[in-house]
C-alpha cells in the first residue's frame, strides 16, 4: 500500500469540563493535525493523489471551524455568555479532548470527495510537543 501524510496547524482553546485535573480550566493549544491516506495503486501522475487536493478543503475547514476558537462540550456553562460575546465557538457533544478532536476530523476527511482507489487511513492531533491522540476506524479486541 501506498500512502501520504500530510500536516495542518492552528490555535484553538478548549477546557474538559469533568476532567478532575488542570484541564478542566479553560486553555489553549498550538494544535497539529496528521492525515494519512493509502491506495493499492498510483494515479497517473504517480501519486496516491495530489498532496493540494487533499489539504486545500480540510485546511478550509480547519480555518472555519477550530482555528483561533473555542471547542466546547455541549454542556459547558461557559457557551452561553461565550456565544453572547459572538466568540468563534465549535461545538461537541462530548468532551473536546484530541481523541474526539481526531475522530471528528476523520470524519470531515471521509466526506472528501476522494479518488476512488484512495481511502483514509487515520487522523492524528498532536496537542503538545509532548502528546497526541490518534484515531484510525478499527476495532480493538
Amino acid at each position: 500500500m501506498y500512502k501520504i501524510i500530510i500536516k495542518l496547524e492552528y490555535e484553538y482553546a478548549h477546557r474538559l469540563i469533568y476532567h478532575p485535573g488542570k484541564c478542566r480550566n479553560l486553555h489553549g493549544h498550538h494544535g497539529k493535525a496528521i492525515v494519512e491516506l493509502g491506495a493499492n495503486t498510483l494515479n497517473e501522475n504517480g501519486f496516491v493523489m495530489d498532496f493540494g487536493d487533499l489539504k486545500s478543503p480540510l485546511k478550509k475547514w480547519i480555518d472555519e471551524q477550530w482555528d483561533h476558537a473555542f471547542l466546547a462540550n455541549e454542556n459547558d456553562p461557559l457557551l452561553t455568555p461565550l456565544q453572547a460575546e459572538g466568540l468563534k465557538i465549535f461545538i461537541f457533544s462530548q468532551e473536546p479532548s484530541a481523541e474526539v478532536m481526531a475522530k471528528r476530523l476523520f470524519e470531515e476527511v471521509t466526506a472528501l470527495v476522494l479518488p476512488t482507489n484512495v481511502i483514509p487511513l487515520s487522523v492524528t492531533i498532536r496537542e503538545t510537543c509532548t502528546g497526541l491522540a490518534y484515531y484510525e476506524p478499527r476495532v480493538i479486541e
